[in-house]
């Protein structure tokens, strides 16, 4: 069995694959930004080995989730899927943070960022999720800490897999996803998907099993296989540029 941490489990994608592994009888860690999602999210998985608080669109809120997911019970995950997000639309996705950094920069780039520096390495899987969004996103990262661009947010997370990836990657595998366009809170009503795909392959892909397991580090997949990204998010010399940002504006070092 294997032991797993999804940040954005408390409801859609994260939620939905947490209650397909624990139903395994996998190990799984839920997370959820405040008190009351932390409290649906338990709800809907009873199962779960614990419920993690922390808002991402806070630096320091970020940390202490690092700190406390390094604590509980042997501080070691399988898997880490880096799943919360936040999408078009809505006041959070114009916010400034009190960081003084757009709110979609904060959840969707820096988070991930700060969570895979600051955890204790996963011993099989990282998985950054992604979009096919990102193929409209700009590598150019040119004030990307007051962007609010969904699509350039998601294709950082793209070149932070690839980065971490070219660094880890002989050791565990490292990946980036897009789950489709599906009927969620981000999706909406109106999109065509339902959650039964993207859970699966989730699912899947958590535990090395299926065709998910062959991927090399720094694969972009779908719930149909691995696709070719956007052709800036194998730039090296932008990935570097973009650890290079986040370390700046979190405060914290890039792992060895």
């Amino acid at each position: 069995m294997a032991r797993i941490f999804i940040t954005g489990s408390s409801d859609g994608i994260g939620q939905a694959a947490a209650k397909a592994l624990a139903d395994q009888g996998h190990s799984v860690v839920l997370h959820a930004r405040n008190a009351d999602r932390a409290a649906a999210a338990h709800k809907a998985i009873p199962q779960a080995e614990a419920v993690l608080i922390g808002d991402l669109s806070s630096i320091a809120q970020t940390k202490k989730l690092a700190e406390e997911a390094n604590s509980l019970g042997s501080g070691t995950f399988d898997t880490v899927i880096h799943n919360a997000g936040i999408g078009y639309g809505g006041t959070s996705s114009r916010k400034i943070t009190a960081d003084n950094i757009s709110a979609v920069f904060a959840v969707n780039t820096l988070a991930p960022y700060i969570l895979t520096c600051l955890m204790k390495r996963p011993s099989s899987r990282l998985l950054f999720m992604s979009s096919d969004s990102h193929y409209g996103g700009d590598e150019n990262l040119r004030n990307i800490t007051q962007s609010h661009s969904y699509s350039d947010s998601k294709l950082h997370d793209t070149m932070l897999a690839n980065a971490f990836a070219r660094q880890w990657g002989d050791e565990i595998q490292v990946v980036s996803m897009h789950p489709g366009w599906v009927r969620t809170k981000m999706g909406g009503m109106a999109a065509p998907g339902g959650l039964d795909k993207p859970t699966r392959a989730l699912s899947e892909w958590a535990v090395g099993q299926g065709k998910w397991a062959s991927l090399k580090s720094g694969a972009f997949f779908t719930t149909s296989g691995e696709e070719s990204a956007h052709p800036g998010a194998g730039n090296v010399s932008k990935q570097d540029e973009l650890l290079k940002i986040c370390k700046e504006v979190s405060g914290v070092d890039i792992p060895e």
